[in-house]
């Protein structure tokens, strides 16, 4: 089964802090337009961003 690739790095910083590889199944693909398959990549993208990254804060101080 072929699947699309997508290679993705996150910075911080401008520092490579995680790579990692993206797939998905050409099949789940189906007839998609460019467009529909450009937002699908970027979907899935989001996801990995939003399991990888964790933001804390507290207020310190006056």
């Amino acid at each position: 089964m072929k699947t699309l690739r997508i290679r993705i790095q996150l910075a911080v910083a401008g520092e490579a802090v995680k790579q990692d590889v993206l797939e998905i199944a050409e099949h789940k693909l189906g007839e998609m337009t460019d467009e529909e398959i450009e937002n699908a990549i970027e979907i899935k993208i989001r996801t990995w961003v939003d399991r990888m990254i964790q933001v804390e804060w507290e207020v310190i101080g006056e």
